[in-house]
């Protein structure tokens, strides 16, 4: 039987319509909780759902299930990630990818759990060490679910805790340095072990086919390049020319690699590996233009505690990059910063004072699945400009 702990605000009807979060100040302190344990929450008016306990993060409790008599055991693992599977199987947006994200945490009703597939390599990210609590002693189960929705998993590597990538561990298997993927027609090597994230962007996805679509023709500018995701698909779109900044030079030669690999000349090419605001004082300073400029920076607000540093440190982004668009031309801005919302980003552009126009909004790849109650999920933001 499962212990309880009591709700002390009124979120029964917001817990029920399917927000998996439960806050610190929403329920009574916890008694010797300890991180992962399974417990129903419950209010005056008896049980609302089964959560797994997280008792020092501000994000208190984490939805499991909202049948509350529902065993959670190895049946109940593996219908969530088997279900999951059966999603990525059936979307359209997904053929010709061999990188896909097969959970998506709370978006897959798998709370804290992440897993990203390369080739047949799985990578596992756990969002803390609650999640990691819960998910690693059913990490069996879970991988079951996956295979038996027709997933193909020769090597699990286990990342650990969200940003302590030094921390990995071979699960099953011993995945190789770097996996190819493919992307459409874009090649790419993924460093599941040291990469960023779990090694590469997939929430972009979408994102990279419309830069694609509207590349032809046109010099573009990709800045916060990372491994060339944005680069390479601006380049199959038909851009004349693309130029890469990144701070990291590993980076940055491994986007020199990708291009290779998708067959691209080399010479169409220009790769920079500098500080982004030095390249755009820099270009400025020498009138250098270009028809499409990406900027897409990482995390600038963690928390909620740096949100007005992350807006100030935006606003003074797009300033750059706006001043070396070319008249006419478009400008992509992309933020992952779930604290920083599309609503803020439209605002800081207006602010500015350049002539712009909204030409699209997007988000996080269909595999990114978001619950229509829990907006927290959407922290993906991209933004396209018409300029001038």
């Amino acid at each position: 039987m499962k212990d309880s702990w009591r709700l002390i605000k009124p979120l029964r009807a917001r817990i029920r319509a399917g927000h998996p979060w439960i806050y610190d100040r929403a329920l009574a302190p916890p008694k010797g909780l300890v991180p992962g344990t399974v417990v129903t929450v419950v209010d005056e008016d008896g049980p609302i759902a089964t959560v797994f306990a997280d008792p020092t993060s501000p994000i208190r409790a984490r939805v499991l299930d909202l049948v509350v008599d529902r065993p959670i055991d190895a049946r109940w693992v593996r219908a969530r990630t088997e279900a999951a599977a059966l999603r990525r199987a059936r979307d359209p947006l997904l053929v010709g990818c061999t990188g896909v994200r097969l959970l998506h945490g709370e978006g897959d009703d798998c709370p804290g759990l992440v897993i990203d597939h390369y080739g047949d390599t799985a990578v596992v990210v756990f969002d803390g060490a609650a999640a990691s609590a819960f998910w690693r002693p059913r990490l069996a189960d879970v991988i079951a679910g996956l295979e038996r929705g027709g997933v193909t998993i020769a090597h699990v590597w286990v990342r650990g805790e969200r940003g302590q990538r030094a921390h990995g561990e071979a699960w099953r298997g011993d995945p190789p340095a770097l996996i190819p993927i493919h992307e459409d027609e874009a090649r790419f090597q993924v460093d599941v072990r040291a990469g960023q994230k779990t090694g590469f962007f997939l929430d972009q996805r979408d994102n990279r086919r419309t830069i694609r679509t509207h590349a032809s023709g046109a010099s573009v500018l990709n800045v916060f390049s990372y491994t060339g995701g944005f680069s390479l698909h601006a380049a199959l779109g038909g851009a004349t020319t693309v130029t890469s900044v990144d701070i990291a030079a590993p980076a940055i030669a491994a986007l020199e690699a990708n291009v290779v690999l998708t067959g691209l000349p080399p010479e169409g090419h220009e790769t920079i590996a500098t500080d982004a605001f030095e390249f755009f004082a820099r270009s400025a300073k020498r009138g250098r233009r270009w028809d499409l400029v990406i900027v897409d920076p990482p995390s600038f607000a963690p928390s909620e505690k740096a949100r007005p540093a992350a807006l100030s440190a935006y606003r003074k982004l797009v300033v750059a990059a706006l001043g070396v668009v070319e008249a006419g031309g478009r400008f992509a801005l992309a933020s992952c910063s779930s604290h920083v919302t599309e609503t803020d980003l439209l605002e800081i552009v207006a602010g500015i004072g350049t002539p712009v126009r909204l030409r699209l909004a997007g988000g996080a790849g269909s595999d990114h699945p978001v619950l229509p109650a829990f907006p927290e999920g959407r922290y993906l933001k991209f933004l396209l400009f018409d300029v001038g």
